[in-house]
């Protein structure tokens, strides 16, 4: 087998990497392939097939089209279409009148609509982490996270991405005019990490789990990236499409430091405002409500009477380059954790933080993750 079919078979199989990066890809099939360098024009030249291949298939316009199948094709339609849907796009039977395209459009837009369950339906375990900054996240934690998640399938009521899950490094301003964290990453990059891992967390979590992704200043990157005139003419997916949050069931809002959700009576979720050494009372004074957020990459809690502001840590690997802009002092502050929400019968809401060892395993009930 020459080297185009290895990296097609490749690609066939893995077909989230074709979003990556031509060197991405390079690295994977490296890696793959014990150490094997393949050529980067075969590989520009393969995924270039291989997305005509199933473009070829797409729906083009709005006039309804019979098209024939052969039976000999049906196990490349169905690779086709199997690679079309991880890329966040769908192949279609064109034998099919579609007509409703105003409908469509009125049904996704419904689809859209922010859904915040009964309270009844929220009793039980709500999981509750951010700042991860794919692909710059502590994967040792979130291995042991999904551990935890397949532990208590029935128990899970909630799933709360609380901001910064992506990174969006190549949006920074910071970095305009240089190399990003990592040389050669692109958004395309960033994006297919996302999606691997949101595709890990989904297999685990129990159907009809109440998701929600709340950006964070750095999903916000896109939004800043958009509000430029220049960069709006030739636009690029967002985090909310490109990782098919909708798609996925995740409920979404994208006005980081506008935004909050009610977890059981009167328990706020937001991403985080402040950053001052006391940020928990800094929140808990402004807000005057029980509240948990991220932000800061720190850990704290704060009470006073019955109300209380949890700063619950961040999911990020903090050794990364990423972060190499923060002082030792200011890493000094910082501290990997998430948090688990128990709301009881009555809507109350009973937090647990949990901070883990340097490996990235922690305890909880009894068992180390």
């Amino acid at each position: 087998m020459d080297s185009t079919e290895i990296i097609k078979s490749f690609l066939r199989k893995k077909s989230s990497y074709l979003n990556w990066g031509n060197k991405g890809i390079q690295g994977a099939l490296s890696k793959k392939f014990n150490g094997r360098i393949f050529n980067l024009e075969d590989i520009k030249k393969v995924k270039k097939e291989l997305k005509k291949e199933f473009k070829n298939h797409m729906r083009v316009g709005s006039q309804p089209e019979k098209v024939g199948v052969a039976s000999e094709n049906a196990e490349a339609i169905a690779e086709l279409s199997k690679i079309a849907g991880k890329l966040g796009l769908k192949l279609i039977d064109k034998s099919v009148d579609v007509t409703a395209g105003a409908s469509i459009l009125k049904r996704k837009k419904a689809l859209k609509a922010f859904h915040v369950p009964e309270i009844s339906d929220q009793v039980g375990m709500h999981i509750m982490l951010g700042c991860n900054h794919v692909p710059f996240h502590n994967v040792q934690l979130h291995r042991s996270i999904i551990e935890l998640i397949k532990d208590y399938p029935e128990l899970i009521k909630g799933f709360h991405l609380m901001g910064d899950f992506l990174d969006l490094n190549p949006l920074s301003s910071h970095d305009r005019g240089r190399f990003t964290a990592v040389p050669g990453l692109t958004l395309d990059d960033e994006y297919a990490v996302g999606n691997e891992l949101l595709d890990d967390f989904d297999r685990h979590l129990p159907r009809g789990c109440w998701k929600t992704f709340l950006y964070g200043n750095h999903e916000d990157r896109y939004n800043r990236w958009m509000s430029v005139m220049d960069n709006a003419k030739t636009p690029l997916d967002s985090p909310e499409d490109a990782l098919k949050l909708w798609r996925r069931g995740y409920n979404v809002k994208d006005k980081w430091s506008q935004d909050y959700i009610t977890l059981g009576n009167d328990f706020q979720i937001f991403h985080g405002i402040y950053f001052n050494i006391h940020n928990a009372k800094k929140h808990l004074d402004t807000f005057g409500k029980s509240c948990a957020y991220v932000h800061t990459h720190r850990v704290q809690m704060y009470r006073e009477g019955p109300n209380a502001a949890y700063n619950i840590g961040t999911c990020a690997n903090l050794k990364s380059k990423v972060f190499g802009y923060a002082t030792r002092a200011m890493k000094e502050s910082w501290s990997n954790g998430f948090a688990i929400n128990m709301i009881d019968d009555y809507g109350n809401c009973h937090i647990t933080q949990i901070v883990p060892d340097e490996s990235g395993r922690f305890w909880f009930g009894g068992k180390y993750y």
